[in-house]
């Protein structure tokens, strides 16, 4: 389409040139042989009138001869002029009367009725030459008055008058020929208009592919550089635009796979919005933050109104406002920090809103935590303190010679010290493994004598809380290669727990067994159970089921969080499962060692 829209508009551009310019000349040619055929016809009935025709014939008119004869001396003196005027049958010379301007003369046009002319007309009126001429005219006259002898006689009138046959015919033949050139021309000029035409649209049509090539992202395709004119400097200029469009595409590409890589991978949500408030980038890390999609964005304002951040574009947009702004939310339980960074472009002016999601939710737990362990650990220095701190004082104010009462508070002290120590104790191991400074002194061990070990220790605690404890080993176990300290401690904590919220009349059987190079420990009470809401609080520190229960039985609440420390710093796990007023049963699961 667009090669034929170039042929055609160079075909008719080519063709209105020559026809303008034949035009142009025609009218010129015509113009100029009709005023020279006009100035020849002139000049030569002025060489007539200057030679001497009006004296000549106002001789023989004003003779006393006979008519005839005059009309035959006419005659001769007209042919005698013929060359000069060039009479024929379209030109010829009449002598009219100056009166009423009839033809006397010669007698061969005395029949012919003379039409009046403005140069005939200005002859017999104001008896003087007419000689102009008009283009439009159909003739082409030329009248000259003579002057009578006497002012009684009439005078004559020399009237040559030229029908332009002979101009209508040259007139003619030059537009004949002026048509056969214009068609020539025509010709030639399409002929040319098709060859100057392919010569550009040929090379252009390969700049219109090489241009396509460029919108479909190929740009190594090399266009044609044999030219040395304008499209050959346009084709070298096409090439070295292609090559560094590729360059600078590929540029691009890298560094827009290394942005989306990182923002695809940061831990943080992100979010672009152009000044239109309409979503232009998110990010996997904030759609899994937010639980959304890009279709469900549907501006700035609505998205972060719903939100409850307490932004609007227009406070970017129209207030100046460059600095970041940061909005603390909680959605969908989460704790999100937003921070809203604007951009701008080359011009200074915003180009939209950079918005970066931070789940700070771990974070504030700990905080929450943090606040919550101060103050158990408080409370469970506060109550020790304030014991030890009054019996001191009752000792100190008359009872230290009532031995009796005396060793009775000082066991009650001695008991509430011993209960802060393994406090504190409890708090710096677990500080330990926090910071992965615990001290492991492992070594091989069996795990089923430790076991039968921890069972004895408690079967007097067992029997005086009405519990049956028993050691059920399901085949024979393997060696182990861990610190038996504090794996005999973590199951010690357990083994307690189960007997002193253990129901009377109840069981806490203590199962183990080899499987698939793992140590398996089963502990299980029928006791009081675990509420479903708080299984997955247990091994919180201080978290106590039954705050009051366990603070009489002497519990700190860190005794299972020692126990997953423990028990997880070896490479097991442990897990608890319970059915509130029926069960809890906790299982540890430890690697074996292989001693050979």
């Amino acid at each position: 389409m667009f090669k034929g829209k170039l042929i055609y508009r160079t075909v008719a551009l080519f063709m209105a040139v020559v026809i303008l310019l034949i035009a142009a000349f025609g009218v010129a040619a015509v113009f100029c042989v009709t005023r020279n055929y006009e100035n020849s016809f002139i000049a030569q009935a002025d060489s007539a009138i200057q030679s001497g025709l009006p004296d000549s014939l106002q001789t023989i008119l004003n003779s006393s001869k006979r008519e005839f004869v005059k009309q035959y001396e006419i005659k001769k003196l007209l042919d005698s002029y013929s060359s000069v005027l060039k009479l024929d049958e379209n030109r010829k010379c009449y002598i009219l009367s100056g009166a009423g301007g009839e033809v006397i003369a010669p007698s061969a046009l005395m029949q012919e009725k003379v039409q009046k002319t403005p140069n005939l007309t200005n002859a017999l009126d104001k008896h003087t030459k007419g000689s102009n001429s008009n283009f439009s005219s159909d003739v082409l006259d030329y009248a000259y008055y003579i002057k009578p002898v006497t002012d009684t006689a009439d005078g004559y009138i020399i009237y040559i008058r030229d029908n332009k046959n002979v101009l209508r015919d040259i007139i003619n033949q030059l537009l004949w020929v002026l048509l056969w050139t214009l068609l020539a021309g025509i010709a030639l000029a399409v002929l040319t208009a098709v060859y100057v035409s392919r010569s550009v649209t040929v090379p252009l049509r390969k700049l219109s592919r090489r241009a396509d090539s460029f919108a479909r992202g190929i740009y190594d395709l090399p266009a044609e550089t044999g030219r040395n004119d304008e499209i050959g400097a346009l084709s070298k200029a096409f090439n070295h635009m292609g090559s560094v469009m590729s360059r600078t595409i590929s540029q691009i590409g890298a560094e827009k796979h290394k942005v989306d890589v990182i923002l695809e991978h940061i831990t943080n949500g992100i979010m672009a919005f152009d000044t239109d408030q309409k979503l232009i980038h998110i990010n996997p890390a904030a759609a899994d933050m937010l639980n959304i999609d890009s279709d469900s964005v549907s501006e700035f304002d609505p998205f972060f109104e719903k939100l409850n951040a307490g932004v609007c574009m227009a406070e970017f947009m129209y207030l100046d406002k460059y600095a970041t702004e940061i909005r603390d939310i909680t959605y969908d339980g989460k704790h999100i920090r937003i921070y809203f960074v604007p951009f701008k472009m080359d011009n200074d002016k915003t180009a939209g809103i950079v918005c970066v999601f931070e789940d700070f939710t771990e974070q504030f737990n700990l905080e929450v935590a943090r606040r919550e362990f101060v103050a158990e650990v408080s409370h469970e220095l506060k109550t020790p303190l304030f014991i030890i701190k009054t019996h001191t004082e009752t000792l100190l104010n008359g009872y230290m010679d009532d031995k009796k009462m005396a060793k009775k508070f000082l066991s009650t002290i001695e008991t509430e010290a011993d209960k802060m120590t393994a406090l504190v104790r409890n708090l710096l191991d677990l500080s330990k493994f926090d910071v992965q400074k615990f001290e492991m002194k492992k070594q091989v061990f069996s795990i089923d004598q430790m076991l039968r070990g921890i069972v004895n220790r408690f079967a007097l605690e067992a029997e005086i809380e009405d519990i049956e404890l028993k050691y059920l080993p399901a085949n024979e176990l393997p060696q182990m290669y861990a610190d038996p300290e504090q794996i005999e401690r973590a199951i010690v904590n357990i083994v307690s727990n189960s007997i002193k919220y253990g129901e009377k009349g109840g069981y806490v059987n203590v199962a183990a067994g080899s499987m698939y190079n793992e140590v398996y420990i089963n502990v299980e009470d029928n006791g009081h159970g675990i509420p479903k809401a708080d299984l997955e609080h247990v091994f919180d520190r201080f978290f106590r089921v039954d705050r009051a229960r366990t603070r009489e039985k002497g519990g700190t609440g860190l005794g299972l969080s020692i126990a997953k420390e423990i028990i997880e710093s070896h490479g097991g796990s442990i897990v608890i499962e319970s059915e509130y007023g029926k069960f809890t049963r906790v299982t540890i699961n430890l690697p074996t060692a292989n001693v050979n």
